[in-house]
């Protein structure tokens, strides 16, 4: 990473000294041994997040992005505890005198931390790899296990969410390649059609990707961040995850076969209506369309990525492989 790179990342938190004395109080407040390096995880968009490791073993700590409010990282907190009560694949948080975040005043400067136990092995972005049919079917049913948690957070808007295109795409529309700008004006028209009221609800992680996928060295599946989960149509889960860990970009059949396969795991959990699946074609095309318009913002307003560019492929493919017909076959493969 470069020193630009660097310190477009020290932004997010304000960081006003060497990160190794963050590290160092973290280690003392934790009693986590004594420090001996860190690893910034330069993948995601939101928070301040690297690996800290000590004499005692390693760590994952996230320091919230300071435009987070007090409110923000309240909520954020309350999913946190709901996931690490439950069964649910996701590392744990360390408590500190009974609570899950470290309020830390150093050199002038407030962070707010969360560490996390270390999970030994890789997000399937850094694997390069999407899902095989047996993590599909593990998805499914971790997915299904987050819908059923009983809790209904005050909401937190992301702008990365489904849920919030019409409100992205009138402030972004003109950063659309004219390519994409009279598809995703009839696909808000859709988006409008649907009766939310009708769909069923639950407690909804909303970005169940390559990056938020990981697994261990025992091949183990692990689901981590749920700093924009909300309680919302259950749809949009399996909609964020059709379009990207489902998806195969050289094979249009693989990725209907993906589809399909966790449409129909998914429903032995979690049957499953008749609307809800009448919706999947256009929550699937507002998925892809989200990729998109975001990154095709973010390269015109903040620059171009690696990441930025993989994202924006993702959309591009998998909006490509948003035929109608195909897409309504997919739902008729309901399991009964």
């Amino acid at each position: 990473m470069n020193t630009f790179e660097l310190q477009d990342f020290n932004k997010r938190i304000g960081l006003n000294t060497d990160l190794e004395n963050i590290s160092k109080q973290i280690c003392n407040q934790y009693n986590l041994g004594s420090f001996i390096s860190n690893e910034l995880i330069i993948i995601g968009y939101e928070d301040y997040n690297y690996c800290l490791t000590t004499t005692n073993g390693k760590y994952c700590v996230k320091i919230f992005n300071n435009t987070r409010t007090k409110k923000d990282i309240v909520n954020y907190l309350e999913r946190i505890r709901a996931v690490a009560n439950s069964q649910i694949n996701s590392p744990k948080p360390l408590k500190l005198n009974n609570d899950i975040v470290l309020e830390l005043d150093y050199k002038n400067n407030h962070y707010d931390i969360c560490v996390f136990e270390y999970i030994d092995g890789k997000n399937y972005f850094e694997l390069n790899q999407k899902a095989n049919k047996e993590t599909i079917k593990e998805l499914a049913k971790q997915t299904a296990m987050i819908n059923q948690l009983d809790i209904k957070p005050d909401f937190i808007y992301d702008s990365w969410a489904i849920i919030n295109f019409e409100q992205e795409y009138k402030n972004k529309r003109k950063y659309v390649s004219d390519k994409y700008k009279k598809e995703f004006d009839r696909l808000l028209t859709e988006l409008k059609d649907i009766n939310f009221d009708k769909l069923p609800k639950g407690f909804v992680h909303g970005d169940i990707i390559s990056t938020n996928v990981m697994r261990d060295r025992n091949n183990k599946i692990w689901i981590i961040d749920f700093a924009v989960s909300n309680y919302l149509p259950r749809i949009i889960d399996l909609a964020v995850i059709f379009c990207n860990m489902c998806l195969d970009n050289n094979s249009k059949e693989n990725t209907y076969e993906n589809i399909a396969l966790l449409i129909s795991e998914y429903n032995k959990y979690l049957p499953l209506t008749e609307y809800e699946l009448s919706t999947f074609s256009t929550f699937y095309k507002l998925a892809n369309a989200m990729h998109i318009l975001q990154t095709q913002y973010i390269a015109k307003t903040e620059g171009d990525s690696e990441e930025n560019q993989y994202w924006l492929n993702e959309g591009i493919v998998g909006y490509s492989f948003s035929e109608e017909k195909a897409l309504e076959k997919i739902v008729k493969i309901k399991a009964k």
